[in-house]
């Protein structure tokens, strides 16, 4: 079953990317008739209260958004004009998260259907500063555990350019309920030191339609995420730590007579002690990676560290919901050598960006710790192919072997591999236990 309904989706993905039907435009600014959005400026009680007036700069008459030249026509957003807000250039209170909501209100409610399922929404921003997030139906926000249904986050890719945000109106669909307004969290400052340098955010042509791929994406071939001896490869991926005092770099691989990943320049990450449990490797494509049932199925990532720890992989899909797995690394089994985390994402449509989250402990209460002790990890060859199984060795392309010799006892081990059966040989041997 599993299996009929990821290649019925795959059908229906290349139907989307063949053909976007008809769009419901809420909000475009390229028109003097009414649009179905009549309200998009600040939420009114931040306003009340004066917090937005602390923040962004009012064009008259408390509205705090204007529209202004489209920052960037030659983008994938070619409209003449774009709506704007704009923080203090100079002695700003720095922006905080409660009431920073750039307030979206329709003037009729729009009953949700496959058809306009996926609210889409041009977003530009000089400075990427703190994510931002889409609350749905309220004038404030929701709870994490509504992320994904009414609520959601990401950040764009990169400061100065168009990107689509994609919002999946499934709940409201589901559960019969109409789409009145939504709230855009600009800045999401919910943690300290909150300085967000002052800056400015556009955005435009929102629109319902049935597509959930964003507008002017591009769709990335091959099985090779990301392989630190190609510098190429390197150079079109944005790999970040998530917390300044983390540290990454590219160096030789820390066991060159690895039987599992030997050879090769390999990444190094430094998690700090001050860094919170989230915040690891992070790897965002130019594009998506679509999962494709039984060839890109699968994803790899090999690790490394000095001890026993829980590590995370986590995902991040088309329309910026996160996903994230957990794993077991078992060093005193594997004698410290390479591991393959391996996970299934069938279940999912594309991907567009992955952390490898490292050292994830729980206190008591099995909240997650943060500032864990400083250690170094070591990440290599993340894949997306359609072996379910653990990468095991150099295979012999040959004759499809691939021979393993290594010191096990005073009178020596020597192990061999044939169609991933292995084979041992060891004097005297009463107990053997393979990983």
């Amino acid at each position: 079953m599993k299996k009929f309904i990821t290649v019925l989706m795959l059908a229906l993905c290349t139907a989307f990317l063949a053909k976007a039907q008809e769009e419901m435009v809420l909000l475009s600014g390229e028109t003097d008739d009414p649009e179905p959005i009549v309200y998009y400026n600040f939420v009114d009680w931040s306003i009340d209260e004066g917090r937005i007036a602390q923040w962004y700069i009012d064009f008259g008459d408390e509205e705090f958004t204007t529209w202004v030249d489209n920052p960037e026509p030659d983008g994938i957003n070619t409209t003449s004009t774009s709506l704007m807000a704009q923080t203090f250039k100079e002695d700003i209170p720095t922006v905080d998260w409660w009431g920073n909501f750039l307030n979206f209100v329709l003037d009729e409610p729009i009953e949700i259907t496959e058809a306009n399922r996926y609210m889409h929404i041009f977003h530009y921003r000089e400075n990427l500063n703190n994510i931002w997030a889409v609350f749905l139906n309220t004038n404030g926000s929701h709870e994490d555990a509504e992320l994904g249904n009414l609520r959601f986050q990401g950040n764009n890719n990169v400061p100065g350019r168009w990107e689509d945000i994609v919002i999946d109106l499934h709940y409201l669909m589901d559960n019969d309920i109409p789409l009145e307004q939504f709230n855009f969290l600009v800045d999401a400052a919910w943690s300290d030191p909150r300085d967000s340098p002052p800056t400015r955010y556009y955005w435009d042509e929102i629109v319902l339609n049935d597509d959930p791929f964003p507008r002017g994406v591009e769709f990335l071939d091959g099985t090779d995420l990301l392989n630190f001896d190609d510098q190429e490869q390197m150079d079109n991926l944005t790999i970040t730590t998530q917390n300044e005092a983390n540290t990454f770099e590219v160096v030789p691989n820390p066991l060159p007579d690895s039987w599992v990943n030997p050879n090769g320049m390999v990444g190094k990450f430094h998690k700090s002690d001050e860094a919170s449990w989230w915040q690891g490797l992070h790897i965002q494509f130019p594009g998506l990676h679509m999962i494709e049932y039984g060839e890109k199925q699968y994803l790899h990532v090999f690790v490394k560290t000095d001890s026993t720890c829980f590590m995370q992989l986590h995902v991040i899909d088309q329309n910026d919901v996160h996903h994230t797995q957990m794993f077991f690394y078992p060093h005193d089994d594997l004698d410290g050598e390479w591991f393959d985390l391996v996970w299934d994402l069938s279940d999912y449509t594309a991907i567009k960006a992955i952390t490898v989250r490292f050292d994830l402990q729980l206190d008591d209460e099995d909240n997650y710790i943060n500032n864990t002790p400083a250690r170094d990890f070591y990440v290599d060859k993340i894949v997306l192919d359609d072996d379910p199984f653990e990468r095991e060795g150099e295979w012999d392309d040959d004759d499809d072997t691939f021979v393993i010799e290594r010191e096990g006892t005073e009178e020596g081990l020597t192990a061999y591999a044939s169609d991933k059966t292995i084979f041992f040989s060891m004097q005297e041997a009463t107990h053997v236990q393979v990983f």
